[in-house]
């Protein structure tokens, strides 16, 4: 009989926690969507393009939460397949903290709720548009460097979950997915 209620109280935190992160990702939408969001996020930086800031704030992105975007191609591999398996979330969240993303920042929020929940069409429209602005004050060489770093990331999200025996395996889907992005990422270059 002891085991029922601990598994009450199990249900009751996991829907307790679930509510908090709908909340909390709610908020960040209406901040990102706000007056002020939106300044904050022209202030930060240092873009002036008012579609991609009404885009970024349609999708919750903050300030706070842009480098989010520097990571997008990751969720997209990760949702090559028709779901986000364990690995590859754990694969693009270890990518996060290597660039100083902690789970419970605001990035990390956003980059875990793209991870639940497929991310809109509209987020691969404002990751170009943020490619785009990024690519203007890079160096060609710099940009190269972004292309094939973000090439590393993602094929080592594909990896991640694939493969037999510890050698990973990149489906069609997920090869596909890379080279979408890739080519919109050297389609940058080439209008600067």
């Amino acid at each position: 009989m002891k085991a029922a209620p601990a598994k009450q109280r199990a249900i009751e935190t996991q829907h307790y926690f679930s509510n908090l992160e709908q909340e909390i990702v709610r908020k960040l939408h209406d901040e990102a969507s706000s007056d002020f969001g939106r300044q904050e996020l022209i202030r930060s930086t240092g873009i002036h393009d008012p579609g991609l800031i009404e885009e970024l704030g349609k999708l919750g992105v903050t300030a706070d939460g842009l480098i989010t975007l520097r990571l997008f191609p990751l969720v997209l591999v990760a949702w090559a397949e028709k779901n986000v398996d364990k690995k590859e979330r754990e694969a693009v969240m270890a990518e996060a903290h290597q660039i100083g993303i902690q789970e419970d920042s605001t990035a990390g929020i956003l980059l875990d709720q793209w991870l639940q929940v497929r991310p809109p069409g509209l987020c691969v429209d404002a990751w170009k548009r943020y490619v785009h602005e990024l690519f203007r004050g890079m160096s060609s060489v710099a940009q190269q460097r972004l292309i094939l770093l973000t090439k590393k990331q993602m094929t080592g999200v594909a990896k991640a979950s694939g493969g037999h025996l510890g050698f990973g395996k990149v489906s069609a889907k997920e090869k596909a997915t890379i080279h979408q992005v890739l080519t919109a990422m050297r389609q940058q270059t080439q209008t600067h």
